[in-house]
């Protein structure tokens, strides 16, 4: 396609080692052309932009002899409007279905049907195998798309939500034109969930009121509220026929998830929805949404309204590109590793100061009891610039999921993956003085 023309201007050894030495570089490039997977080693950050500005001068905002007369030609008023898309002014999509190619932006066209490549290659590398969309929207408005979908391929009118504190999925329902149905928690030792038997039977009064039912469960929340059941849940929305989407905002980083999900999928899942930014170290933004039927996924497509913005997708790219398979596998062992010596460091202050660390199943949070207001807790440590922790009062019904007082006063810490242990150990640290 380009012919780069050096003959006659060096001597031909110079000529053909330089040549070699530019036929290398651009190899990694060509490699993920060819074979559309994850790389098992990530690229450096030069040919990555190198390959994005490649596909991004395909655009027809790019074609130097265009006349540019439409309504929307990728017109930009500052340089810097086009770094922040990498060239891509044009976005992604069209305005009936997410994931069409898009006439005036064939490069950026490339680059998500690549970036959806490179992302299903990736969860099938970690066990994952399903189809899967790079969606330009972050978690709670992914989950919307898949409500929307659920709405309009199986007419669905009413979410059963196995209640848990989360906003985003809670205007999801609502934005999605869903009736919400709550399915209280209860609390179990430590442990706040939600009864099996309980969203059973939430399923049945909804279908003997006519109504069309699906639901959206929990997998991934902060203690003390633990993963819905998604085994079982699968289990019955496969018997009732109702469609069942799964809020997995991190549950890409940890195999307990994985595991979790692998063994749901042998049931009715229609889609998982995952969060860019707390799984590929992405700025906010972006979504993955993940499933084992590719006709819903295609649903989920056709919901999202217009043209999308490239950024998202492109971050999402550049993250599985740079990382690499192999640097990603290694951050997974790490933040395991991470998780283990936050739980160490937490059980020696609680011994120390007369608390407990709450008992819960969560690969990646824990919770440590406090005898003060966790609240005033949470914001001396954001004062002492320690950012990520969450305090809750036993007497906070939405905190705590659950509609009793919650025996304890808590702080919630984190050890999600790309945290560094000596910051855990100056959090912690950091805690103790605050508790003390």
């Amino acid at each position: 396609m380009f012919n780069l023309n050096i003959n006659g201007m060096l001597p031909k050894n110079m000529e053909d080692r330089g040549k070699l030495i530019l036929r290398d570089n651009l190899k990694e490039i060509e490699e993920i052309l060819n074979h559309r997977t994850i790389p098992k080693n990530g690229l450096d950050d030069e040919k990555i932009k190198i390959f994005l500005k490649l596909l991004s001068l395909m655009d027809t905002d790019k074609d130097p002899k265009a006349i540019r007369i439409g309504e929307r030609e990728g017109r930009i008023s500052s340089k810097i409007q086009e770094e922040l898309v990498s060239g891509f002014c044009h976005g992604v999509g069209r305005s009936g279905n997410l994931i069409d190619p898009q006439p005036k932006a064939p490069g950026a066209s490339v680059m998500y049907k690549l970036t959806n490549n490179i992302l299903k290659s990736f969860l099938k590398n970690l066990g994952l195998n399903v189809y899967s969309i790079a969606t330009p929207v972050a978690t709670g408005m992914s989950i919307a798309l898949c409500l929307s979908a659920a709405r309009k391929k199986y007419n669905s009118n009413v979410a059963i939500y196995p209640y848990a504190a989360h906003k985003s999925p809670i205007k999801a329902v609502s934005f999605a034109g869903l009736r919400m149905r709550l399915v209280e928690t209860k609390l179990y030792e430590d442990a706040v969930k939600v009864d099996v038997g309980d969203i059973e039977d939430a399923i049945k009064k909804e279908i003997k009121s006519n109504n069309n039912p699906c639901v959206l469960s929990t997998l991934t929340f902060f203690p003390p509220r633990e993963s819905d059941d998604i085994e079982e849940i699968a289990k019955i929305c496969d018997e009732y026929n109702i469609p069942h989407i799964i809020n997995g905002a991190y549950a890409i980083q940890n195999k307990f998830y994985i595991n979790k999900l692998n063994k749901a999928f042998k049931y009715r899942v229609d889609a998982v929805v995952s969060s860019s930014d707390k799984n590929l170290l992405t700025p906010i933004g972006g979504g993955i949404v993940y499933s084992k039927n590719k006709e819903f996924l295609n649903e989920v497509s056709f919901c999202y309204p217009g043209r999308a913005c490239a950024t998202p997708i492109v971050t999402m790219l550049v993250s599985m590109l740079s990382l690499g398979l192999n640097k990603y596998l290694e951050l997974m062992k790490k933040q395991k590793e991470s998780r283990k010596l936050l739980n160490n460091l937490l059980k020696e202050l609680a011994e120390k100061t007369n608390n407990k660390v709450l008992n819960i199943k969560n690969p990646i949070s824990l919770g440590i009891t406090v005898g003060s207001n966790p609240v005033e807790i949470a914001g001396k440590l954001y004062n002492l610039r320690i950012t990520g922790p969450r305090g809750i009062m036993s007497s906070d019904k939405f905190g705590n999921c659950y509609l009793g007082n919650y025996p304890y006063n808590y702080v919630v810490m984190n050890a999600a993956i790309g945290v560094k242990n000596k910051d855990i150990i100056v959090a912690v640290e950091r805690l103790k003085n605050v508790i003390s």
